[in-house]
Formats: structure tokens, C-alpha cells, sequence
């Protein structure tokens, strides 16, 4: 009777071992997909998000673009890093100085975080002439890529969507580690609102 109980109760203990793996295993996806979802109703840390959410998610396909080494580049390989993207000319004038800025000073708030964020501009005709090559000294780790027409066009269609902003491609965009695009920013957004949009972010979604 005793070795019965003794092996009841390992029964037990190994039942409730397995279910704490399995609590801690799909816990961390199961608050990705409730701040999917729910982002846009929620007053996570005392305000509502400042980005659009894009619902649903949409998970960014492979196409091979060219970096500014002439290496290949796809998004593929920046899996477990948020992505800021920003979508621009190949010259850099004052407005693409102005975004490049923003995307840096909007990475530098998030502090330790930091590191877990990758900035990207998308030239969307071409690669980068000598005024934006000019600019990134002042933006260190930012990746320039581009690609042929056929390429570019393939890439556009998955960021393209209308908010009412009179433009299909936003000023910049959020991706989180999984490759998923989940929000977007139409032209003169709030730097403070995409800071603590982030912030939240890197908070309650500890993957990246």
C-alpha cells in the first residue's frame, strides 16, 4: 500500500511538472497574441498605443535585397530583433535627414533596450546616392538596403496599407521578432507616442 502511495504521489509531481513546462513554454506566445489583438483597447502603462496596429499581423516574406556592403540582405536575417523600418529616396534631403533622426532618437529612449532594436531604410529607387551615404556617420548600426524594381515592388506590397493618410506607404514601421509587421506610422506621428509604444512593447513581449 505504501509503495502504491509513494508512486501516487510521484504520478502526481511529475503531472504537475509537465504542466508548469508547458505553462512556461507557451505563456510568452500567448501575450504576443493578446497584445495583437488587443493593443488597440488596452491602457498598457497608463495610455493607449500611438502607432496604427495592423490587424492582423502580417508576416513579412523574404525577398533578396542588397545592403550598403553589397551583401544580400532579408529580413529573415534580423529574426529575434524588433525592426524599425522607414521607407525612402536614395538622396537624403532635409525630410529624410529629419525621419533618419527620429528613428535614431526614438532606438536611444528605449536605453538597455536598445540593442534589441535594428533601424532600416528601404530606398525606394534605387541605391543610395552620395547625400545619403553622407548622413550615416550619424547613425551608426542603420541598415540602407535596396533592390531592383521587381524586388522593391514585391517588398512594397506587403507594407502598403491605407489608414486615411492619403498614403498607402506609412513613415515607418514596426515588426517584431517573429517577422510580423504590427504597426505603422503615417507622416508627422508623435516621436513621444512611438517611444512609449516601444517601450510598452519591449516590456510586455520579453522575446527579442
Amino acid at each position: 500500500m505504501q509503495n502504491m502511495n509513494v508512486s501516487k504521489e510521484q504520478r502526481n509531481k511529475g503531472r504537475r511538472d509537465f504542466l508548469l513546462l508547458v505553462a512556461v513554454f507557451f505563456l510568452p506566445i500567448i501575450i504576443v497574441l493578446v497584445l495583437y489583438y488587443n493593443l488597440d483597447k488596452w491602457e498598457i502603462g497608463g495610455g493607449r498605443n500611438h502607432g496604427d496596429l495592423i490587424q492582423p499581423p502580417r508576416q513579412l516574406q523574404d525577398v533578396v535585397l542588397t545592403d550598403i556592403q553589397g551583401e544580400q540582405f532579408r529580413f529573415s536575417g534580423l529574426r529575434d530583433k524588433w525592426l524599425m523600418i522607414h521607407f525612402g529616396e536614395a538622396e537624403c534631403d532635409k525630410e529624410c535627414k529629419d525621419e533618419l533622426y527620429l528613428m535614431r532618437q526614438i532606438r536611444l529612449a528605449q536605453g538597455g533596450d536598445r540593442q534589441r532594436i535594428v533601424r532600416v531604410h528601404i530606398t525606394t529607387n534605387g541605391a543610395p546616392k552620395e547625400s545619403l551615404r553622407n548622413v550615416l556617420p550619424e547613425h551608426p548600426e542603420l541598415r540602407v538596403v535596396y533592390g531592383d524594381e521587381s524586388a522593391l515592388q514585391q517588398v512594397v506590397n506587403q507594407f502598403e496599407h491605407d489608414i486615411g493618410s492619403g498614403a498607402a506607404l506609412q513613415s515607418m514601421y514596426l515588426v517584431d521578432p517573429r517577422g510580423f509587421l504590427m504597426m505603422s506610422y503615417p507622416q508627422g506621428y508623435d516621436p513621444k507616442g512611438a517611444i512609449r509604444d516601444l517601450e510598452r512593447l519591449l516590456k510586455f513581449a520579453r522575446s527579442g
